[in-house]
């Protein structure tokens, strides 16, 4: 039973983080040759840059992402460079098979990529309530420590700013899902791509960076969100205004409807500037740079 556990926990491991590292080997030694075996010299000089090319790929698919992956790929190669040593008498099959091995290696890249971006983002879904009551809890504590108490006001716009602060994490996530539909264009951006030209990045490597990638979009829609709201709230940044706060809120009375509609009102409005500072980084950046050149300069 703990057998099974424990194989369920890999399987689970390698399916966030991928495979784990393989222990390295080169295509001769793959296929049980020395590599100044004479059929192993002689198609090397037939084929030279074929071969080099399967070399490379039989190496990049020993860090494929999925155990599968590395297992289909070279087992693939080999069996195409053990034909090619009996029967030299089609060139295209090893260019075939190479072909065949990269698209494989980018397929695998494409979904190590798209699964870390997802594991990222969800990551930091889930650490955003968390914060959420941190920060709540902080918010209702500090106060007190300092001889103070919230009143009915501070805690309506502390209300506004968590509201504010989770619409900027929706916004964020949106926006990657809108904008990275396709994993590989990620990918294809320089740092992430292989040292060999025609490789894919190590995708092991790239969903790490796509995980870190992935939580960090979630972060920066916090602290734009919550920025607006300074701003905004504290009057620097004028473009937008926030709907009034009703004058029976903290009142011994009921909230009349209009009250009602206020509060409401408000919480749509916060959530709004949240959502799109987290949606549209553009839009946020130049309103807080509207903000900065609307300050005082002295």
């Amino acid at each position: 039973m703990s057998g099974q556990r424990a194989g369920r926990a890999q399987r689970v491991k390698e399916w966030l983080l991928g495979a784990g590292p393989a222990e390295p080997g080169t295509l001769a030694d793959a296929l049980g040759l020395a590599e100044d075996t004479p059929e192993l010299q002689g198609l090397r000089q037939a084929e030279g840059s074929q071969l080099v090319r399967i070399e490379h790929l039989h190496t990049a698919a020993q860090h494929a992402f999925e155990r599968r992956t590395r297992v289909d790929v070279c087992r693939a190669l080999e069996r195409a460079v053990r034909v090619a040593l009996r029967d030299a008498t089609d060139p295209d099959h090893l260019k075939e098979e190479a072909d065949a091995a990269a698209r494989q290696l980018e397929a695998d890249a494409a979904l190590a990529g798209g699964r870390g971006l997802n594991t990222g983002l969800a990551f930091g879904i889930l650490l955003s309530p968390v914060v959420l009551v941190l920060a709540l809890a902080v918010a209702r504590a500090v106060p007190p420590l300092l001889g103070g108490s919230l009143g009915c006001p501070e805690e309506l716009s502390l209300v506004y700013a968590l509201v504010c602060f989770s619409g900027g994490a929706m916004g964020s996530v949106l926006s990657v899902v809108i904008r990275l539909r396709d994993a590989y264009q990620l990918i294809q951006r320089g740092p992430l791509r292989g040292a060999t030209p025609g490789l894919p990045a190590n995708p092991v490597q790239l969903a790490q960076t796509m995980r870190q990638e992935g939580w960090y979009r979630v972060v920066v829609g916090w602290f734009l969100a919550t920025s607006l709201f300074l701003l905004i709230n504290g009057g620097v940044l004028t473009l937008l205004t926030p709907p009034a706060v009703p004058d029976d809120l903290c009142g011994a009375t009921p909230l009349t409807a209009a009250g009602h509609q206020a509060v409401i009102k408000g919480w749509f409005f916060w959530s709004s500037v949240g959502f799109l500072a987290g949606l549209n980084e553009r839009w946020a950046y130049g309103l807080l740079r509207r903000g900065n050149e609307q300050q005082p300069t002295g």
